[in-house]
């Protein structure tokens, strides 16, 4: 068995309700990608639904998860790929990432949308 130091701790983040969930230790060279999405229970939600994973290190945080939940990226616990973002011409706009739409959750009714008949009224 390794030494502790090869444990790192990853706290869980439930992509529903945006809560800290659970923490989980993951041993040296069983770590997953930056933001890697896992089915956990939610002790707040009470039910099975993805979590993401922040890592003490590397290169996705809790600033950029709440920046993803925050701004609607993740739709039925995934979250949508930048490519399949719709574009957004309105620099102004708290939504607009590089030129993209992240509110993918339609959690705000955004009158471009509504025009391109994304969304309803």
């Amino acid at each position: 068995m390794g030494k502790k130091a090869d444990i790192k701790i990853s706290d869980f983040y439930c992509t529903k309700c945006g809560k800290r969930s659970m923490s989980l230790p993951r041993r040296n060279g069983r770590y997953r990608e930056p933001g890697h999405l896992k089915t956990l229970w939610c002790y707040h939600c009470k039910e099975e639904v993805n979590h993401a994973e922040i890592r003490p290190f590397g290169g996705y945080n809790y600033d950029d998860f709440c920046e993803e939940f925050i701004c609607g990226r993740f739709v039925n616990g995934q979250r949508v790929p930048v490519a399949q973002l719709h574009g957004c011409g309105r620099s102004e706009c708290r939504y607009n990432r590089n030129g993209k739409c992240w509110n993918a959750n339609n959690s705000f009714a955004c009158d471009l949308k509504k025009k391109w008949g994304i969304i309803d009224d």
